[in-house]
């Protein structure tokens, strides 16, 4: 569940960002998947650094790998409804063009294609 006083940032982490930027786990399981541009929520920040969280997952990085973003209501892991009914947020990415979170679904065990914004889903 979404704690909306945690603040939400866009992670920016390649394959090619330096690794001391994140504690060696860190680096070494975001290297590990792309999660380049995804939405993530900081948890606790303390001297440049923060602990971030996307899913159940959590990751130690310097600040400098993140752009802070308003809160957003909704989380991975949240289940929502949405006009083909229920499902669970899988991944959110950052919409740099039109400047919002882009929501990936998935339902009954199938990863859907398409996107949806904020206005298209409920939180259930």
């Amino acid at each position: 569940m979404t704690n909306p006083r945690d603040a939400s940032a866009i992670l920016f982490w390649t394959n090619e960002t330096d690794p001391s930027l994140a504690e060696p786990d860190s680096a070494r399981r975001l290297s590990d998947r792309s999660r380049n541009q995804r939405v993530v929520r900081v948890i606790a920040r303390k001297d440049g650094w923060a602990d971030i969280r996307f899913g159940s997952e959590k990751f130690s990085v310097s600040e400098t790998c993140l752009t802070v973003i308003e809160p957003l209501q909704m989380d991975v892991g949240d289940t929502v409804a949405f006009s083909a009914g229920h499902g669970t947020i899988r991944d959110i990415l950052w919409h740099f063009k039109d400047g919002v979170p882009n929501y990936y679904l998935e339902q009954s065990g199938k990863k859907l294609s398409k996107r949806y914004l904020t206005a298209d889903l409920v939180r259930v």
